[in-house]
């Protein structure tokens, strides 16, 4: 089975916290968590943290086995010609109500723990706006409508049984709800790592070539090309940046 982002994160986070509590090296942990950020499959995944504890999914904390099942629990948010915002690490229940009037409604589910393996999440917005950030490696399902308004929820599924189910239900009258996907912190920076490192790589390759079209138009006798035929001979099996040298003949100023 094909390994998506959100599988990937699942590993990295076990690592990580092997890395804290001891089991790893530091050298163990870069090595396990570049191949994590490199597999394309689960099967390659699965040896990584084949000798450590596996937690439960991102996201989502089972609470204790009782015999009678817990109620499960609700709050409310509400925005009246203001604004209401959630984030941040917080206990998101079995039920939540949003309501904005002329107002909006800000809920982060990024860093929230699930004590539900299922969230509903039922909105009404009346000349208002609900955003509704979910984290990756959720199932979202939409169950809601706009009336003179838009209600755009990108629904989005994961192969893991275990993990936590979004339901949006409700309704926008002349308002706004939206939900959508946000990247997680490590995986941000990752891709910006990997951007500035392309924009290197371009820069560099730029520089060989400008720097061979310059070495083709002088002559072939002169001195300095002779030179700089040597320096890149010497440098053929170097795969850093070509170092910038001097000109040899402006070394000796007497020298015709």
């Amino acid at each position: 089975m094909r390994a998506s982002d959100a599988d990937r994160d699942r590993y990295v986070n076990v690592l990580h916290d092997a890395l804290a509590e001891g089991r790893l090296t530091a050298d163990e942990h870069a090595e396990r968590v570049d191949a994590a950020l490199a597999a394309r499959t689960v099967s390659q995944l699965e040896p990584l943290i084949v000798d450590l504890p596996t937690p439960a999914p991102i996201g989502y904390e089972p609470a204790a086995t009782t015999s009678v099942p817990p109620t499960p629990a609700r709050s409310n948010m509400f925005a009246f010609w203001s604004g209401s915002t959630r984030k941040g690490r917080w206990r998101a229940g079995g039920k939540l109500n949003a309501v904005a009037v002329m107002g909006g409604v800000d809920i982060d589910l990024t860093d929230a723990v699930f004590d539900q393996p299922e969230l509903v999440i039922r909105v009404f917005t009346l000349w208002g706006g609900i955003d509704i950030k979910i984290p990756e490696g959720v199932t979202v399902r939409d169950h809601g409508f706009g009336f003179m308004g838009s209600f755009d929820v990108h629904e989005q599924y994961t192969d893991d049984p275990r993990a936590p189910v979004v339901v949006v239900k409700g309704l926008a009258v002349m308002g706004g709800v939206s939900v959508r996907v946000k990247r997680r912190k490590e995986q941000r920076e990752r891709k910006r790592e990997m951007e500035a490192e392309r924009v290197r790589e371009v820069g560099m390759e730029r520089a060989r070539e400008m720097e061979a079209d310059r070495v083709r138009e002088l002559p072939p006798d002169t001195e300095y090309r002779r030179e700089l035929d040597r320096s890149r001979e010497r440098d053929m099996f170097r795969k850093d940046e070509p170092v910038r040298r001097e000109d040899p003949l402006r070394k000796d100023p007497d020298r015709d």
